[in-house]
């Protein structure tokens, strides 16, 4: 199988889960693939639960967990944009609230310390993980 396609399908898979965690919470309108302007980036989902009042910006960073595989928060390239995309809308907006997902937590080292610092800087307001993920395709 094509990697790029398997990773293509693990990562909306992981897309699919989160936003069935997204409705479990209450949000009731969601809005996938939005384009933040002025940030120049995109998240993968603005969550909006009208009977609080709440609004969520939110980036998934996940896919199959296997063989040869370092899904999630295991990936640093991963916890990097996620981090960007944070700082970039933060930038524009700091009362937005930016949640990242990951399929997997990160393996001790420069992963961990990157989203650490990026909670405790308010970069990103949550981390949540979803784990772990057995997709079929």
């Amino acid at each position: 199988m094509n990697f790029q396609s398997e990773s293509k399908k693990s990562g909306d898979a992981f897309e699919e889960l989160v936003y069935e965690d997204l409705v479990s919470r209450g949000f009731d309108y969601i809005q996938p693939n939005v384009y933040i302007e002025g940030a120049g980036c995109e998240v993968d989902f603005i969550a909006y639960d009208s009977k609080y009042d709440l609004v969520e910006y939110v980036e998934a960073k996940g896919g199959l967990d296997g063989e040869g595989k370092r899904p999630g928060a295991k990936r640093t390239d991963n916890v990097k944009k996620a981090i960007a995309n944070g700082a970039l809308i933060q930038a524009v907006d700091v009362r937005a609230y930016y949640v990242v997902y990951f399929s997997s937590e990160p393996s001790e080292g420069y992963s961990t310390e990157m989203i650490n610092t990026a909670l405790r800087n308010n970069i990103i307001d949550e981390v949540r993980y979803l784990l772990p993920i057995e997709l079929d395709f």
